[in-house]
């Protein structure tokens, strides 16, 4: 199997996304940025994030898959080519504004 360069995401509609498509280069960092109420977090954590935790959790055992909490499908036609997800969201410190996602 071929490794993609991107990571595809089409037609995202999570909160205020409405059919938003990209392809994020893989191997690299990536930057999310725009104003406020713009979808960056709907669009990273909710979208991305969250498939990928779905993914991930479907690959354990039905037993397993019991303890695990269930948070739906996003609203999104197709994401393809993820990895196990390591995403997090931090303060870095200034105000109630300022996080960090890694």
């Amino acid at each position: 199997m071929t490794e993609r360069p991107f990571i595809e995401v089409r037609g995202a509609r999570e909160n205020n996304l409405k059919g938003v498509s990209l392809d994020i280069p893989r191997g690299q960092i990536t930057v999310f940025t725009g104003v406020s109420g713009s979808g960056k977090s709907s669009l990273v954590f909710d979208t991305i994030a969250a498939e990928a935790q779905r993914q991930l959790n479907e690959t354990f055992t039905a037993f397993v898959q019991g303890f695990l909490p269930h948070d739906g499908q996003p609203d999104v036609e197709r994401i393809g080519h993820l990895n196990a997800p390591i995403i997090d969201q931090k303060r870095v410190g200034g105000g109630a504004r300022s996080t960090v996602g890694t």
